[in-house]
């Protein structure tokens, strides 16, 4: 939801007098299982939720323009990517039953001491090496992190950040197209994604839908992945005071 109020604040600032005469798309339809049963409190992209009887139904002028593909996603399926189609605007979506339903359990921070490594996020927290390259800022209602690997201009970047304002829990639903063979694990948080895209890119989204933090990366170098990879897997849950 984050990124769709910023979508539509750029428009307006981008689009002028072309956002009076702005399309207005209405996508409608149901989500079910594979034996028709109807599935409700579904999460759609920010859009919204399923009702009792399965059934969505919004509208949006920023559907299909910006937003080309959509997430269902509900705890104990499988998460689903649907690109969008102007010609089919009405549509059911078929979830499939989870079958691994372990949780990854982010553990709680303990007491962190000055060392070798820096400590990064606020409710998420990570430890980078201070050898590492970090830059930080505040933008209107968020903060974000820059923390890069690598020498000169083969430096890749894990990007983090928290506010209400700052990306999304989710990845965007056309990186999951892109890429045929993701995976993701829930976590106690939210979700943990992760994947390669079809120009061999390596990229992971580890977001949490409640404490607006999020953290991610899109590379194409396996040695930065596999480094990003071991910052995020030892990553810790600060509770608020």
């Amino acid at each position: 939801m984050r990124l769709l109020c910023a979508l539509v604040f750029l428009n307006v600032l981008l689009g002028g007098t072309e956002t009076v005469g702005a399309q207005v798309v209405e996508i409608q339809g149901y989500v079910k299982t594979a034996g028709g049963a109807p599935i409700k409190d579904v999460y759609i992209s920010g859009f919204g939720r399923t009702d009792e009887s399965g059934r969505f139904k919004f509208a949006s002028d920023v559907l299909i323009k910006y937003w080309k593909a959509l997430i269902f996603d509900k705890k104990g399926f499988v998460p689903q990517a649907v690109r969008l189609d102007a010609a089919h605007t009405n549509f059911d979506v078929i979830l499939e039953p989870e079958k691994d339903v372990q949780l990854w359990e982010v553990p709680n921070c303990g007491r962190t001491k000055a060392g070798r490594d820096r400590i990064v996020g606020t409710f998420l927290k990570i430890a980078v090496p201070r050898a590492w390259k970090f830059k930080t800022g505040y933008d209107t209602d968020y903060r974000y992190y820059f923390i890069g690997y690598g020498v000169g201009e083969k430096k890749s970047w894990l990007r983090g950040g928290l506010g209400n304002m700052y990306g999304s829990s989710y990845p965007s639903a056309e990186t999951l197209l892109s890429s045929p063979n993701y995976t993701y694990r829930r976590t106690s948080l939210g979700i943990d994604w992760r994947g390669v895209n079809r120009e061999g890119r390596y990229w992971r989204h580890l977001g949490n839908p409640s404490l607006y933090e999020i953290y991610d990366y899109e590379t194409d170098s396996r040695e930065a992945a596999d480094a990003f990879d071991r910052v995020l897997d030892g990553i810790c849950f600060q509770p608020g005071r």
